[in-house]
């Protein structure tokens, strides 16, 4: 398996890429990064086979459509009404030898998703380290954010987190890690719905303008 993380450590948004017998998938790509994105495809001399989002990004305009017009793979995940392999709860992603397991995760995001394989776990704007993603912005929602949450804490200690997000240069966490340290659950859940309904003075620079071009069809 090739396993990469595409934007560097110093990018706030993190983009991965995982290979396997040729083929390649990108999860949560961006747009302003395709050129980048495509040059690794070519020195690792892979296949783009699926371009895919955890969830429907409010901060950053999403580079899976731009990767499906320019190498014929296939969009899956989320937007769900837009992508050409909408994926839900239970579904499987097969990529090569690799079978990611898809988790529906609510609570960002009425759509997000997790990417599960047998050793890690790409949580997208669930679970990030030390924290969890917002639920002030359209169609989040802290009571199922909870519960998706506690549903990822259930996962074995050793389970690699690989989040959407890290604001401190971090690459990756521990699920072991997340629920002996992450504050923000370990205050529980009242405290937890407390803190996530509380209003945010600022919202995404991007966020009319990402959420008009990520829920356009290709």
């Amino acid at each position: 398996m090739i396993f990469e993380e595409l934007n560097g450590i110093a990018s706030e948004c993190r983009s991965y890429l995982c290979g396997s017998r040729g083929e390649a998938l990108i999860l949560d790509p961006l747009l302003e990064r395709v050129e980048s994105h495509l040059a690794r495809l070519r020195a690792l001399g892979l296949r783009l086979a699926i371009a895919a989002d955890t969830h429907t990004h409010a901060d950053h305009l999403s580079g899976t459509k731009e990767l499906v017009r320019r190498t014929g793979a296939k969009s899956a995940g989320a937007p769900r009404s837009v992508v050409q392999i909408p994926l839900r709860d239970g579904d499987e992603l097969e990529l090569g030898e690799l079978r990611f397991a898809v988790w529906s995760t609510p609570g960002h995001t009425s759509d997000s998703l997790v990417f599960l394989l047998p050793d890690r776990a790409l949580t997208g704007d669930t679970l990030l380290i030390g924290a969890t993603g917002r639920t002030d912005l359209p169609t989040g929602d802290p009571e199922a954010q909870w519960e998706s949450v506690q549903r990822l804490l259930e996962l074995p200690d050793e389970m690699l987190v690989f989040p959407g997000h890290d604001y401190d240069q971090k690459s990756h966490s521990t699920i072991g890690e997340e629920r002996r340290s992450n504050k923000r659950l370990l205050a529980g859940r009242e405290k937890f719905l407390q803190l996530m309904r509380e209003p945010r003075p600022t919202k995404p620079k991007l966020l009319e303008q990402a959420l008009a071009y990520n829920t356009q069809p290709l």
